[in-house]
């Protein structure tokens, strides 16, 4: 488990509580997932804690690690667990075991999820997307190519009552605050975004006691009011995931140079949105964290806050695909699979558009 320190018996304490609240019970079905680090390690464990027949995950290099040292990581972890049984590395992505699975996530190291790696799963497997579906990026996963071959896929409502993912939000800028030795108590913050995310966190900061500016990310320039909001402000929090249009830096609605004219004492920390990195830094402003995610990606994901969001969203989302399966079981169409699961579960969450019209809006 790279780069968290965690509590090992709180952390398996949580999985076995995340599939009792989402009943999951993957008996007699094979996953296929991610071998990664931090968190992002326990998802295999739900499934094979979960008793699904076999586990087998796909390792890749990253910043976190070489492909090696990660499944030598995940095996030692499923090992300690008393779950080594069940759970293996595969050599490639053209190991022909993918062609077990009835479950393929849309996680890391199995991405993408393109017409060759399609190609080699079984008839009546289901991939979840493990998020919402609004969240789907095209070249992540081919929904084309699973729409030909009649897989069905789904979103994971991450609103749901049981699992509330976007109010950690909130904490997770406050958490970035005080690791960056800001107070949050009456501190003055900006936060620059869209209504899904910015909005979210700068009502929960407001909550907690920091005097806050919500700033929409759709408008074209800074106004004079705004300026005079950054000029105060101790921290400006980039919190935009659909947005395309560049925020900060050349071409973006303020430079980092004329950022850092208004308050070059300024903190910008950047959870999601399009920023020049590198020009802020250059500018002489402080940017948190020190590696930022290109647009439609995250900085900072939520178990930067701790084990529970991640833990209870991978477990909804493998709760979505066991549901799948079971609809799968008596419906040859993949259309009408994913209709009967939206139809037995708000948890589950389809595509806008396609399986909701304009009337009915999204579940």
């Amino acid at each position: 488990m790279a780069d968290i320190k965690y509590n090992r018996e709180r952390c398996r304490k949580l999985i076995e509580k995340s599939i009792e609240t989402f009943s999951l019970n993957l008996k007699d079905y094979t996953i296929l997932t991610e071998a990664a680090t931090g968190y992002y390690a326990f998802t295999p464990m739900i499934a094979a804690i979960a008793a699904a027949k076999r586990v087998y995950l796909i390792a890749g290099d990253s910043r976190f690690g070489k492909a090696k040292q990660v499944s030598r990581g995940v095996l030692r972890l499923a090992a300690d667990w008393g779950l080594k049984d069940r759970i293996a590395v595969l050599s490639s992505r053209r190991d022909m075991r993918i062609k077990e699975a009835d479950i393929v996530t849309n996680l890391g190291f199995v991405r993408p999820l393109n017409k060759e790696l399609l190609s080699l799963l079984k008839p009546g497997v289901v991939i979840p997307l493990m998020w919402e579906t609004w969240e789907y990026r095209p070249e992540d996963m081919d929904i084309l190519e699973c729409r030909r071959l009649n897989i069905p896929v789904l979103g994971t409502n991450e609103q749901h009552r049981r699992l509330r993912t976007f109010e950690y939000l909130g904490y997770m800028a406050a958490k970035i605050l005080f690791e960056s030795g800001l107070e949050l108590f009456s501190s003055r913050v900006a936060v620059l975004g869209d209504r899904r995310f910015g909005y979210k966190i700068a009502h929960k900061l407001n909550s907690m006691g920091a005097r806050v500016a919500y700033l929409s990310s759709h408008q074209g320039s800074i106004s004079i009011k705004n300026r005079i909001v950054l000029k105060e402000a101790d921290a400006l929090i980039i919190a935009d995931f659909c947005g395309a249009k560049k925020l900060i830096g050349n071409g973006g609605i303020i430079g980092a140079k004329e950022l850092f004219s208004i308050n070059p004492g300024l903190l910008v920390a950047h959870i999601c949105g399009a920023i020049d990195g590198d020009a802020i830094r250059s500018s002489g402003l402080r940017l948190f964290p020190e590696k930022i995610a290109e647009m439609r990606h995250m900085s900072l994901t939520l178990d930067f806050v701790g084990p529970r969001p991640l833990i209870d969203l991978h477990t909804a989302g493998l709760k979505v695909a066991e549901e799948m399966v079971k609809a799968q079981l008596n419906l040859a169409d993949a259309f009408r699979t994913e209709l009967a699961v939206l139809k037995k579960t708000k948890l589950a969450q389809g595509f806008a558009g396609y399986h909701f019209n304009k009337k009915r809006g999204h579940r």
